[in-house]
């Protein structure tokens, strides 16, 4: 078996290599081997020939700013001869770039997102202590903003296809950072080579110092230690200072790849045919926004206004024909809906639902506003899975570390607190409250579940059941004071009688 990747073990030149991202391309088509049906045959292996594609290409087409449009080798600018100097000039033509990338990983992203993260332990029996502990581990995960990391982890794997979830303890207080490409940070992740679980994950950065110098840096973490790495003027990897404990059992770092690239890669190949038809569409009716003027004849005396546009045309020829070149009829109409098919298909290549139009004052019904937005919600589920074990280690990580920061750690090793995504719809907050209230009330959902589905949803606190059973619990201690009172008043009163 191959050695488990450790500090020391590794090089910087080892630790810093990593799966290209790459996108399969058409091969040549050619007829495959000819198969005798008699015989036994070996399927030939083949090769799948792919383009490599880097982090800074997904940054630059999430950006408008970079995208292929802009490029003049992609779309050159129309040449032609100055008569009066002699010289080749350029023509600018016009380009137009759309963000269909931020509202594809916006959509994608709430989708997901929408709803806060659910929790649940999972244990052999319902306790007091299990519902303490969740209790407290949902005040910690508020208290340090996990919501906020996972929400940056997501948009960085949106868009860079990859990222990386640290989870730190700093004299004893839990802490986290979110590392990503779009913010600066190269990651070099490395696994076990039988469980597949992350054992080391390098960090490669660059820090500007007091004298505007950039140096190089690499922080190397693995099952044990922090270490870093200082780049020279030489060029060579020197350690900075010794290795730390991180005080964790694991690897304290979650990682996720998206090995097919940023959500939008399947719409991206349209996005640019899109944004090159839309500028070839905005350059033509460019030509026809001022009407051009034509004259047929001889002898033509044009008399222009101070401004130089013609005021009266005068000419001799009784032939002579002035008039206005229009534009051919309905060309623009079917411009329009080529453009509005390819958008449509950019949407739906990426499981991104456009926003339906609603008449004002419709009532629609939740099963209606579903299905509008299904192929969001179906695209949400399946992304749920993929993250699943992510999440999971997220919340692994954390437990460990807001345990010992509060002193728990003995409780919390005890029990396993699993967290889920629910995808978000939009749906009428009525119809939540509604439903919980007639699933309990029909006794087929108990009211602690309901308690928990009401607070994933955005109602109530962490520890709303345990504020319903302390409610409960003085309530009946009140009553029973009450009722204590009233024998204790009808002894003394026979007594008085007496």
């Amino acid at each position: 078996m191959r050695p488990i990747p450790e500090i020391g073990q590794m090089t910087p030149e080892q630790i810093m290599r990593k799966q290209p991202f790459h996108i399969p391309i058409p091969p040549n088509f050619t007829w495959g081997p000819i198969v005798n049906n008699a015989k036994i045959s070996v399927v030939p292996l083949q090769d799948i020939k792919s383009v490599v594609r880097s982090q800074a290409d997904f940054v630059c087409e999430y950006n408008v700013t970079s995208h292929l449009i802009n490029s003049i080798k992609y779309y050159p600018n129309s040449v032609f001869i100055n008569q009066t100097e002699g010289k080749y000039q350029a023509k600018v033509r016009s380009r137009i770039a759309i963000g269909f990338q931020e509202r594809i990983k916006t959509k994608r992203k709430t989708a997901l997102l929408g709803n806060n993260i659910g929790m649940k332990v999972i244990s052999n029996r319902s306790n007091y202590k299990a519902d303490d502990i969740l209790s407290r581990y949902r005040e910690g995960w508020e208290e340090h903003n996990l919501e906020i990391a996972i929400d940056n982890a997501f948009d960085s794997d949106y868009i860079t296809a990859d990222c990386a979830v640290y989870i730190y303890l700093d004299n004893q207080k839990t802490g986290w950072r979110v590392f990503s490409y779009k913010d600066g940070d190269i990651l070099y992740p490395h696994f076990h080579p039988i469980t597949g679980e992350i054992v080391l994950l390098g960090r490669k950065y660059w820090v500007e110092d007091w004298n505007g110098d950039k140096k190089c840096y690499l922080d190397v973490i693995d099952r044990t230690n922090f270490a870093t790495y200082v780049q020279n003027d030489v060029g060579t990897w020197e350690l900075e200072g010794k290795p730390e404990p991180h005080g964790f059992p694991m690897c304290p770092v979650a990682y996720h790849r998206r090995n097919l690239g940023p959500v939008w890669a399947s719409s991206q190949p349209l996005i640019d045919g899109y944004e090159l038809a839309i500028s070839q569409f905005a350059e033509n009716n460019a030509a026809y926004a001022l009407r051009i003027l034509y004259t047929l004849g001889g002898d033509m005396e044009v008399l222009s206004n101070t401004d130089g546009t013609p005021a009266r045309i005068d000419s001799s020829d009784s032939n002579a024909k002035v008039g206005f070149l229009e534009p051919a009829e309905g060309a623009d109409g079917a411009f329009a809906k080529q453009l509005e098919i390819m958008e449509k298909n950019i949407m739906r290549g990426s499981f991104a639902v456009e926003t339906p139009e609603l008449k004002s004052g419709s009532d629609t019904s939740s099963l209606t506003v579903k299905m509008l937005f299904a192929d969001s919600f179906t695209k949400a589920l399946e992304d749920s899975q993929e993250y699943q074990p992510f999440l999971d280690r997220v919340a692994t990580l954390f437990r460990h570390a807001y345990s010992v920061e509060i002193g728990k750690a003995s409780d919390f090793e005890q029990f396993i607190i699993k967290p889920y995504l629910s995808p978000y719809v939009f749906m009428s907050e009525s119809d939540i409250v509604n439903a919980l209230v007639q699933l309990t009330a029909a006794g087929v959902l108990s009211r602690q579940t309901a308690t928990e589905i009401a607070y994933d949803t955005g109602y109530g606190t962490a520890e709303e059941w345990s504020r319903i059973l302390q409610e409960a619990h003085d309530q009946l201690v009140a009553d029973q004071q009450v009722q204590n009172g009233t024998k204790n008043n009808t002894v003394n009163q026979s007594r008085t009688n007496a």
